[in-house]
């Protein structure tokens, strides 16, 4: 059985005022039709009446709340106008009462010259219940609206706080070191992104570098994220490049659900010798980009299925030797698949030819003209999340 609800003066007297309002209009309409001397009885008695039916029709609905309360829509406004319906006749029969009693008036209570009366006020009651039912559905609108402005305000704060955590996590845009330079763009289609990309050192003299996509968005994709940014550097310490892969996306595919899953492509460069061992698991193919040729793409062989996709993935890896000037360009999907004008994708083979008409500048200057020539090929706002990192060999002992 459904509690009843609590006891509110505020709402009582709310009632009454509605109620003795509407009563009293009602009575001063029909004073219109009595003599002078018998106006103030038909006042009185509408004020009277309308109180009544707010007293009786409230003291009813509290009593019969646990029928009521699991009734919704249509039914639920015919049992309330009925509950109002029965109020009238009673709400009759005490005011007739009552004004009997403090003006020592001699009124029927129920005669056939009442009849008329009887029904006015059965009316009256049904136009206050429709009032009830109007209040009583703008207020559940009302408190609907506040809830979604709340999860709207909720939603907003977690999303910044996810954008906070992950800027946090995000290595600086430029970093050299001795034999290499790297330079990164991480542009978030909304608040928060689910690329990222990092960079680290390892205990051999060898850098890590990788960039992700992670499927969704919000909170639950910035954990993703943290998740594989921290275990990466530990698992990449004492482990070739594809059994780094391999061993991360055990650890992923025993935490992710069926939906999640995390896009990464990681390189592990050696700046001693220059050689970049590349490994990939749902990324498109990185670019090597060589002065006076074309972009190439690094096809790695075997499978590409994101981690976390399946526990057992037999992840391959490509080793590239570089030479001084040589860089090899990481970058997601959300470049190559930004609609053009026409609502089409801009294509690899079109992200190509961007990145070989581009002046050859510093890494980070050479990101950022590629991302604008890229803007200038497509549409204004972002559709998907960009992220691109750029690996430079530079000339033994420069950085």
């Amino acid at each position: 059985m459904a509690a009843r609800p609590p006891f509110s003066w505020r709402e009582q007297l709310h009632g009454l005022i509605v109620g003795t309002a509407a009563g009293l209009g009602v009575g001063l309409l029909l004073a219109l039709g009595n003599p002078p001397g018998e106006r103030w009885i038909s006042v009185v008695f509408g004020a009277f009446v309308g109180f009544w039916i707010s007293i009786v029709s409230r003291s009813l609905g509290r009593l019969l709340h646990a029928w009521l309360e699991p009734l919704t829509g249509a039914r639920r406004t015919l049992a309330t106008i009925a509950l109002f319906f029965v109020s009238g006749p009673v709400a009759w029969t005490l005011t007739t009462i009552l004004i009997n009693a403090l003006f020592g008036l001699r009124l029927p209570v129920f005669s056939p010259t009442s009849l008329i009366s009887v029904g006015i006020t059965v009316a009256l009651a049904i136009v206050i219940g429709l009032a009830f039912v109007s209040f009583e559905r703008m207020q559940a609108r009302l408190a609907a609206s506040v809830a979604r402005l709340k999860d709207i305000e909720l939603a907003e704060r977690e999303l910044q706080l996810a954008r906070d955590l992950q800027s946090r996590l995000l290595p600086p845009p430029e970093i050299a070191g001795k034999g290499y330079r790297v330079a990164a763009r991480n542009l978030a289609a909304r608040v928060v992104a689910g690329d990222f990309y990092d960079v680290f050192r390892l205990t051999d003299g060898a850098v890590g570098l990788t960039v992700a996509d992670v499927a969704g968005k919000g909170m639950a994709a910035s954990l993703i994220m943290a998740s594989a940014k921290a275990r990466l550097p530990l698992l990449a310490a004492e482990r070739p490049a594809e059994e780094t892969l391999r061993e991360l996306n055990r650890a992923l595919a025993a935490e992710l659900s069926s939906r999640e899953f995390v896009a990464l492509a990681f390189v592990r460069y050696d700046p001693e010798r220059g050689t970049a061992t590349l490994v990939n698991a749902g990324l498109p193919d990185p670019y090597l980009i060589r002065a006076g040729e074309p972009p190439l793409p690094l096809a790695v062989p075997g499978p590409r299925l994101p981690l976390g996709a399946r526990r057992e993935v037999s992840y391959e890896s490509l080793e590239i030797s570089l030479q001084p000037g040589d860089r090899i360009l990481m970058l997601t999907d959300g470049l190559a698949e930004a609609p053009t004008a026409n609502g089409e994708p801009l294509g690899y083979s079109a992200l190509a030819d961007l990145m070989a008409s581009g002046p050859n500048a510093t890494p980070l200057a050479w990101i950022d003209a590629l991302l604008d020539r890229i803007r200038a090929a497509t549409q204004a706002s972002l559709e998907d999340d960009w992220t691109a990192l750029l690996l430079e060999r530079t000339a033994a002992g420069n950085s």
